[in-house]
């Protein structure tokens, strides 16, 4: 087990993360070039698994692998969602959504996965079975006065409830699957700026920032505890992380959560700079 892996290449300024089901592998995209990199948790450095700019991945932001053992991959601003067999690396679905969009994160529930975009407030559903369907526009969420610009989501209760990021808005939301209905979680009065999300047992790790008065951000690791029925959660811890690391997502491998150093804050006010990496840490204890 290492504490950092190692993303060869300089300007990756990386973003997403998965988990593969074997428990061992991750896969973590560059937003800057589309590269898509492979690692182990017992090997310090990931390899280059799709190169930048390959089958039009110019842009490569969430990813999930989906039961099967295809990777998809949400193409950010190009609109894009590709998928690749995790076996060969062969691309095995490219589909574009029409209009203007940014897909951002997507997590699978039910047979189906679901995208954020977060150019428009609305959830595209992608039916998988032997071939990985073109996304439908599935559900748009109630104009909560701004736009909500959705991020992370994950699936809870067995696919029949979806939890989304409105980073930005300080909210998530609620979706009941079934229903195809979306409200706003209770946080009780707490500002959630989520990005990336991991569901580990009864928590939802998620990667924060908390807005300053002098219009900069503080970023944290926050750990929500949804109730049982999911329509409001506590928090139940914060840690506050390095904003040159500016982390943007989270998976959770081998009771250690990864989190993606993407340096997106570096990379404006020029501080960034290569190794990129993803930081291994322990889960942190809650109360």
């Amino acid at each position: 087990m290492h504490t950092d892996y190692l993303l060869p290449g300089d300007g990756v300024f990386p973003e997403g993360i998965t988990e593969d089901p074997d428990g061992v592998t991750f896969y973590v995209s560059s937003y800057a070039q589309g590269t898509i990199f492979r690692g182990r948790l017992d090997k310090p450095e990931t390899e280059v698994w799709l190169t930048a700019g390959a089958d039009g991945r110019t842009k490569a932001a969430g990813m999930v692998v989906e039961p099967t053992g295809r990777l998809l991959v949400c193409g950010g601003d190009t609109g894009r969602l590709l998928g690749y067999d995790t076996a060969t690396g062969a691309l095995v679905a490219r589909h574009t959504v029409p209009g203007r969009s940014l897909l951002n994160d997507v997590c699978v529930a039910g047979g189906y996965a679901y995208v954020t975009d977060s150019a428009r407030p609305v959830l595209w559903r992608v039916p998988l079975g032997d071939t990985i369907g073109a996304p439908e526009e599935w559900l748009t969420v109630p104009d909560p006065g701004e736009l909500p610009y959705l991020n992370g989501i994950v699936a809870l209760d067995a696919g029949r409830t979806l939890l989304v990021a409105a980073q930005g808005t300080g909210t998530l939301w609620r979706v009941d699957v079934a229903a195809a209905a979306a409200e706003q979680l209770d946080l009780g009065g707490v500002p959630v700026n989520g990005d990336g999300l991991v569901v580990v047992d009864d928590l939802v790790y998620v990667c924060d920032n908390i807005d300053r008065p002098d219009g900069g951000a503080d970023y944290v690791l926050t750990a929500l505890r949804p109730a049982p029925d999911r329509r409001s959660a506590e928090l139940a811890g914060r840690w506050p992380q390095h904003h040159r690391d500016t982390p943007t997502t989270v998976a959770h491998l081998a009771d250690r959560l990864l989190l993606v150093h993407s340096q997106f804050a570096g990379q404006h006010d020029g501080t960034a700079a290569a190794p990129f990496v993803v930081r291994s840490i322990p889960i942190p204890p809650v109360g």
